[in-house]
């Protein structure tokens, strides 16, 4: 049996009273649609610059991280390292990364943003700011505020 914790009162649901009127599952299903809206909403602006989503996403990441190794890569998308090796071959192909050899260590390669990269970044960022202009717009920073915090609470509540 589940437990809403409303605001006033709190109440006991049947099962199937949970799936029809749990605010919470709606909630839930409602962070999905939006997570999907943006991952769609990015694609089509992607597509001008001849991205595909997970091409963008690991761009941003070889840009933030900075020369990182295929496994760090791999770590910050959630991918294993196989996955991030194709999504670099394709980058490399399309001229956006190089690999270079670690200075430190010639058993590693670096994952570095080419000039062409560092030119489209900057679109990157552009299209990114546009989305998110349109996303918030009608939101105020502390209910921003309040919504991440709520967030974060609930990422905390499931992280293992």
């Amino acid at each position: 049996m589940a437990t809403i914790e409303m605001t006033e009162t709190s109440h006991q649901l049947s099962a199937r009273e949970a799936l029809e009127n749990d605010p919470r599952l709606d909630f839930g299903f409602l962070i999905n649609d939006i997570s999907r809206g943006v991952r769609k909403a990015f694609d089509r602006k992607m597509v001008m610059l001849g991205l595909t989503r997970a091409q963008w996403h690991t761009l941003v990441y070889v840009i933030r991280l900075g020369q990182p190794t295929q496994t760090e890569l791999a770590e910050a998308l959630d991918v294993n390292r196989s996955s991030a090796g194709g999504l670099i071959d394709q980058l490399e192909r399309s001229g956006f990364v190089s690999r270079k050899a670690d200075p430190n260590d010639r058993r590693i390669w670096r994952i570095v943003a080419t000039p062409l990269a560092d030119r489209r970044a900057d679109e990157i960022a552009e299209c990114a700011e546009s989305l998110m202009d349109d996303m918030f717009t009608n939101i105020s920073g502390a209910d921003l505020k309040v919504a991440t915090k709520i967030l974060l609470l609930m990422k905390g509540n499931i992280d293992v």
